[in-house]
């Protein structure tokens, strides 16, 4: 049964292991497992790739490929939340936490024949303070670690090592966290919430989060002097890890407040302050995948 598909590309996109020919090489591959493509462009105004997924969803289309990198990916997600309209990835971005957190391949013809195949997977988003994350939420170092890694892949290099410099001199802060009604308190620096294995540029958050469990998982980096937090942030950015293990959580439904408000995040994007409540939605997403995501 033939299937129609918007193809949504982002011309900008970083191509990080793609060729000039690569893009028209998976179309081919797509089309060939009776999937009847159209292709329509973002621009540097509009259209946004948001817009062409909410018009794919008006429009009927049965699915939306996604051709980019995480900025394409995000919003075309996001757009499809809740319908029946199933999101493909080729990936043609720098890092590609999505792509890499749901297990798919990072190259665009190896994802284009994960598409052709024909297997949907249903996935989880977070949500907080009406917003929903695919990847990560957070408070503290986290939230200005996300807007110095936003202001550094647009070249503004001295705000982003303003925002890493505020991170690295905050001070700790006490933390009370519900996890599934159960209370935990810590003083600590920052505190993640992932759906996602991966945040920023491709690091790792938790070798046990998956996008397809029904589960949050939540990392809290305890108190350490300046110096030790200085040298822990530093090697997170040359490594992808921090030298100390954070506490570690599991839960559907996560409290968070401390003891004066700090801005939340989610993706990246200032949505609250604290005291905020994080929620996993369950199958939020139906997604091209080969079976569940990694561990």
């Amino acid at each position: 049964m033939t299937r129609r598909a918007l193809c949504i590309v982002n011309p900008a996109a970083g191509k990080r292991t793609a060729n000039e020919d690569d893009l028209a090489r998976a179309l081919a591959i797509v089309r060939d497992a009776s999937f009847a493509l159209e292709v329509r462009e973002t621009a540097a105004e509009k259209p946004s790739a948001a817009d062409l997924a909410r018009a794919a969803v008006v429009e009927g289309f049965d699915a939306v490929i996604a051709c980019g990198g995480d900025g394409t990916v995000q919003p075309v997600a996001h757009a499809l939340l809740g319908t029946d309209v199933v999101l493909g990835i080729l990936p043609f971005g720098t890092y590609m936490n999505v792509a890499n957190g749901l297990g798919l391949p990072l190259e665009p013809i190896p994802a284009a024949r994960v598409i052709a195949r024909g297997d949907v997977v249903a996935v989880d988003v977070g949500a907080v303070a009406g917003k929903h994350f695919l990847e990560t939420a957070g408070i503290g170092i986290d939230a200005e670690l996300f807007g110095a890694a936003r202001l550094a892949e647009r070249g503004r290099w001295g705000r982003a090592l303003r925002r890493l410099w505020r991170g690295i001199t905050q001070s700790s802060y006490v933390l009370d966290l519900v996890v599934d009604g159960t209370p935990h308190r810590h003083r600590a620096y920052q505190a993640l919430v992932a759906n996602s294995p991966y945040y920023l540029w491709a690091f790792h958050v938790s070798p046990d989060s998956r996008m397809d469990d029904g589960y949050l998982d939540v990392a809290v980096y305890a108190r350490m002097r300046r110096r030790e937090l200085a040298a822990a942030v530093l090697g997170f950015l040359l490594s992808g890890s921090y030298a100390r293990s954070p506490v570690s959580y599991r839960g559907k439904r996560i409290e968070l407040s401390a003891e004066r408000p700090l801005p939340v995040h989610a993706d990246g994007q200032l949505v609250a302050r604290t005291p905020a409540t994080f929620e996993c939605v369950r199958g939020a997403l139906r997604v091209f995948a080969a079976g569940s995501s990694p561990t």
